[in-house]
């Protein structure tokens, strides 16, 4: 009975990781010199972990979070949504070449991301 309880949760967790979109992020940094720097916490203070990931190159997306809904920041005035917005940005969990973090969605982008040969 353990077996097959825990069999489902695995494949329940396989399937939730399928619906994750997109299923990748094109890495936008600031600097094209810059590397992507993921952290160990969703949070601006957490240890970093460095990567040989640059502009441009892809990381697979693990799934994204904010503290603050898109419901409160909708019923909040522009400054107010703009502020909260800066204060809780919207972290992604990603896998950058086997190393797994955490980054400001700031630094990611939804296109698709480009076939190496």
């Amino acid at each position: 009975m353990r077996y097959l309880l825990l069999l489902s949760f695995v494949f329940a967790s396989l399937m939730a990781e399928e619906q994750i979109q997109p299923r990748e992020f094109t890495v936008k940094l600031i600097k094209r010199c810059e590397s992507l720097a993921l952290s160990v916490e969703p949070n601006r203070k957490a240890k970093k972990i460095y990567t040989r990931v640059w502009t441009e190159e892809c990381v697979q997306n693990l799934g994204c979070l904010r503290e603050v809904t898109q419901k409160e920041l909708d019923e909040m005035n522009a400054t107010r949504r703009s502020y909260m917005a800066w204060k809780y940005p919207v972290w992604c969990k990603v896998d950058a070449d086997g190393q797994r973090g955490w980054v400001r969605k700031q630094f990611l982008s939804d296109e698709p991301c480009k076939q190496t040969d």
